[in-house]
């Protein structure tokens, strides 16, 4: 090879590796740039994904303080009846007794 050869060699690659580092800088700008826009339509959806969650939640637990409000008068009510029923029960108990008593003496 000669003189020019190699020169011309040189030229070439210089204007190549010019010519990449141009394309991957503008390919990191474009990258960049798109990245950004990708994060920031992941934040506005991440927001309102939190907003419909916070929402829905909020159902949530207005139906489980109603539902848990009639559980709790449910409960109320059976332990009425039952304390009822148990005083009936020991009245009546007590009252055989004192008969069975009564009727020994």
């Amino acid at each position: 090879m000669t003189d020019d050869d190699e020169a011309t060699i040189q030229i070439v690659t210089g204007r190549f590796e010019r010519r990449v580092a141009e394309e991957t800088g503008t390919l990191r700008v474009d990258m960049a740039t798109q990245f950004g826009n990708m994060r920031a339509d992941m934040a506005t959806q991440f927001g309102n994904m939190r907003a419909d969650m916070a929402t829905e939640f909020g159902k949530v637990r207005a139906e489980m303080a109603t539902g848990l409000g009639g559980l709790r008068s449910e409960m109320i009510d059976r332990n009425h009846e039952l304390l009822k029923w148990a005083l009936v029960f020991w009245a009546t108990q007590i009252a055989a007794i004192a008969a069975l008593l009564a009727l020994f003496r």
